[in-house]
């Protein structure tokens, strides 16, 4: 926790204000518990995309994404996971929104 507090400070010192929006904020203000994780978009890229499917079916339109190794894993998603979410959405018997 210090760690991730000094890297948050030590940003905020190249802001204009020498502060930065997160300063003040506490740990569980920077770190959800939860990562994310509540909506099972982990696993293999079929597992992924069949979760977003199904999500999207639900009425789901927006997906908050993080990935911690952040170039090389959108890549990956979009390589791997967004042409699977296509080709699922594709055999479906009505349309689904489009992912965004």
């Amino acid at each position: 926790m210090d760690g991730f507090r000094g890297a948050v400070q030590q940003a905020g010192r190249s802001t204009a204000d020498g502060k930065g929006m997160w300063q003040d904020s506490s740990f569980e203000d920077l770190v959800q518990y939860n990562d994310g994780f509540r909506t099972g978009l982990i696993g293999t890229p079929e597992q992924i995309a069949e979760r977003i499917v199904a999500y999207k079916r639900l009425g789901v339109d927006l997906f908050p994404l993080g990935f911690p190794h952040y170039l090389e894993e959108v890549e990956y998603f979009g390589e791997r996971v967004l042409p699977l979410v296509r080709e699922l959405e594709a055999e479906l018997p009505e349309p689904v929104p489009a992912l965004s």
